[in-house]
């Protein structure tokens, strides 16, 4: 536990805007902020000692280096950099969800009350731009950031606040409460940590006992899919008896940096998984792009077509749901659909779409038509089709040593083989079920070594 000194709160904020038409509510968060925060510094685009250097880069490095996010979004959507089909604006706050993309974020969206002073002064201000532009021009504008705030609306949509303001004085006391109410939160969690019980393993960690098998055949499948180059994507099921590991199977994944590096990876679960209409809004969502019109698997296939042309996503789906034909149902009306789709729009790119799906049960042996469970890497796989890994199982003792070996390199945490082998014997006793041993391995307490 660190001393209260060291907790890191939030000192940069990059404050994102159109300049002009949002110029003196801008300024005035800025001077607010540091008249009432000693250390912390707003960033605003005009400020910066950047000379020669083209703005989309150094806004993205600005971002990556801030503490947190505050977009003050008005009636304007601005400035589109060249080879872009977004506002500098509008990348801000997606490198902002990208950078921050799981949990609660330092992302801070401020917007005027609708019909409130605010709201008339800042469209008042976007008219005065818009009169200097064609009719045409000025309506793509409004368009644009119509749609623009959509997309923060639908990301938003997982219970995310967003703050609204009537006026300069409540827009002022809102952003200076944002920083403070976040550091406050940030502090409080942090003393509590001080009585959590030590030792207290990363599901990441826990998925991968006794996984080898698993991760063999995606490794190996991974890998095929690579070689065949006008793939451009496979959907993956991890499967096996309730209350087997799936979920921190399912953390390991998440977490797999060395298969994942600078990909797009996005885990979570839609609110009714056996709905194809409902996995498309919850894709849309995690990628942070408003899909407009009704949900469709062509529409969602263009997304991801734009995004794979510049670097990979990984989805990641919790559970597919209890309804009895979940996987049929997911196979042929949402994948074979998507891919076929995928396939079908002109390559764009070495991006691929990795997809997981969990499910909380045993595959039938032999699966069901649409679902491949052996000889995952060979040339004749069909993309079309789900390919099932191995099913988790039971934690044998063997397992968890070689494991706890592994832990030297991996957590900087160094057992000899006594211990490991009293560790391992004390953790699968008596069953091997996951659950238990995970209990027994986080009660033992070794964890509180780790580097």
């Amino acid at each position: 536990m660190p001393h209260e000194a060291d907790i890191p709160e939030i000192r940069q904020i990059f404050l994102s805007a159109t300049a002009q038409d949002c110029k003196a509510y801008r300024e005035a968060v800025r001077d607010f902020i540091h008249d009432n925060i000693e250390q912390a510094k707003v960033f605003l685009q005009e400020n910066w000692a950047e000379g020669g250097n083209f703005v989309e880069p150094v806004c993205k490095r600005k971002v990556d280096e801030c503490d947190a996010y505050m977009g003050l979004f008005g009636y304007r959507y601005g400035w589109t950099p060249p080879l872009q089909r977004r506002s500098i604006t509008e990348l801000e706050f997606r490198w902002a969800v990208d950078r921050w993309n799981t949990g609660e974020a330092p992302i801070f969206v401020l917007r005027p009350v609708p019909g409130s002073e605010a709201d008339r002064h800042l469209r008042d201000q976007a008219a005065v731009f818009h009169g200097k532009l064609s009719p045409a021009d000025a309506e793509a504008d409004r368009a644009a950031q119509q749609s623009f705030l959509a997309s923060v609306d639908q990301w938003a949509s997982d219970g995310r606040i967003q703050v609204f303001y009537n006026d300069p004085t409540q827009l002022l006391g809102k952003a200076l409460c944002c920083i403070k109410n976040w550091d406050q939160a940030v502090l409080r969690k942090a003393s509590r940590s001080r009585f959590e019980a030590p030792g207290v393993i990363p599901d990441s960690e826990l998925g991968q006992i006794s996984r080898n098998a698993q991760i063999d055949a995606l490794s190996a499948a991974l890998e095929a899919l690579r070689e065949r180059r006008t793939e451009r994507a496979a959907a993956f099921l991890i499967h096996g008896p309730e209350n087997h590991g799936q979920l921190e199977f399912v953390e390991f994944l998440r977490n797999w940096q060395d298969e994942w590096e600078g990909m797009d990876i996005r885990c979570g679960q839609a609110d009714e998984p056996d709905s194809a209409e409902s996995l498309i809004c919850w894709a849309c969502s995690q990628l942070g792009e408003p899909l407009l019109g009704e949900p469709s698997i062509d529409g969602l296939a263009g997304l991801l077509a734009t995004r794979l042309a510049s670097r990979s996503v990984v989805l990641i789906l919790r559970t597919l749901g209890r309804e009895a034909r979940r996987l049929a149902l997911f196979q042929q009306r949402f994948w074979q659909p998507l891919q076929v789709a995928l396939a079908a729009r002109p390559p764009g790119g070495k991006g691929r779409l990795y997809c997981f799906i969990t499910d909380h049960a045993a595959l039938a042996d032999p699966p069901e038509a649409g679902f491949r469970a052996d000889k995952l890497d060979t040339d004749d796989v069909d993309y079309r089709h789900i390919l099932a890994l191995p099913p988790l199982g039971p934690i044998t003792a063997r397992e968890v040593r070689s494991w706890l070996k592994d832990l030297r390199k991996n957590a900087g945490i160094t057992l000899d083989e006594d211990t490991r082998s009293a560790i391992a014997t004390y953790a699968t006793t008596p069953d091997g079920t996951p659950p238990n041993v995970y209990n027994r391995l986080n009660l033992h307490g070794f964890w509180s070594r780790a580097r």
